[in-house]
C-alpha cells in the first residue's frame, strides 16, 4: 500500500513537471531561423500609451528654462504623437503668486511657448498643440500670496486621442 505521503510526493512532481512544460518546455511559438525571422513588432506594442494622459513639466522661480526631466517627457509625449495620428496636445502655463499679475501672467505665456516650441522641435506637428495659459489664477495648489512654490510653476500637458 502506498503511503499519503508518497502520493503527495508524487502529485507535487507531477505538477512540477506539467508546470515546467507549460512554461517553457517547447520551441517559441515563432522560432528565429534564417527563413523565419522575428516578428516585426508594431509601435503600439511597445510604446507606452500616454493618450488621455496628463504630465507636468516644472520650472525654477522666474524661469521658462526645460530642465532634463521636462525634456525627458515633451520628447516621450512627441514620439507617441508622432506616431498617432489621432492625438492632440494641450498645454496650459502657470506661475506660483511672486510677483505681480501681470507679470506672472507674461511668464506663464512664455512657459507655454517655450514648451510648445520643444514640441515642435521634438516633431509634433503644429497644428496638432493647443497652448494657453493662466498666470497665477489657475494653480494646482492653492498658496497665499507672495509664497514661491515650486508645484504652481507648471506647464500642463495634456494629450487626447480623438475620437475615430
Amino acid at each position: 500500500m502506498t503511503s499519503p505521503f508518497a502520493i503527495l510526493r508524487l502529485s507535487a512532481a507531477a505538477a512540477t513537471v506539467a508546470l515546467a512544460a507549460a512554461c517553457g518546455g517547447g520551441p517559441p511559438p515563432h522560432a528565429q531561423s534564417a527563413n523565419n525571422p522575428p516578428p516585426v513588432a508594431n509601435y503600439r506594442d511597445t510604446t507606452p500609451e500616454l493618450a488621455g494622459a496628463w504630465y507636468e513639466v516644472f520650472f525654477d522661480s522666474n524661469s521658462t528654462a526645460i530642465d532634463q526631466r521636462g525634456r525627458s517627457i515633451v520628447n516621450n509625449v512627441a514620439y507617441v504623437v508622432k506616431n498617432e495620428p489621432t492625438t492632440r496636445v494641450t498645454i496650459i502655463g502657470k506661475t506660483d503668486r511672486t510677483g505681480t499679475q501681470a507679470a506672472n501672467m507674461a511668464l506663464s505665456q512664455n512657459r507655454a511657448n517655450v514648451v510648445r516650441t520643444a514640441l515642435i522641435a521634438a516633431g509634433v506637428p503644429p497644428n496638432r498643440i493647443d497652448a494657453s495659459w493662466t498666470g497665477e489664477l489657475g494653480q494646482d495648489t492653492a498658496i497665499a500670496s507672495d509664497v514661491a512654490d515650486r508645484r504652481n510653476r507648471v506647464v500642463d500637458i495634456t494629450v487626447v486621442k480623438a475620437p475615430r
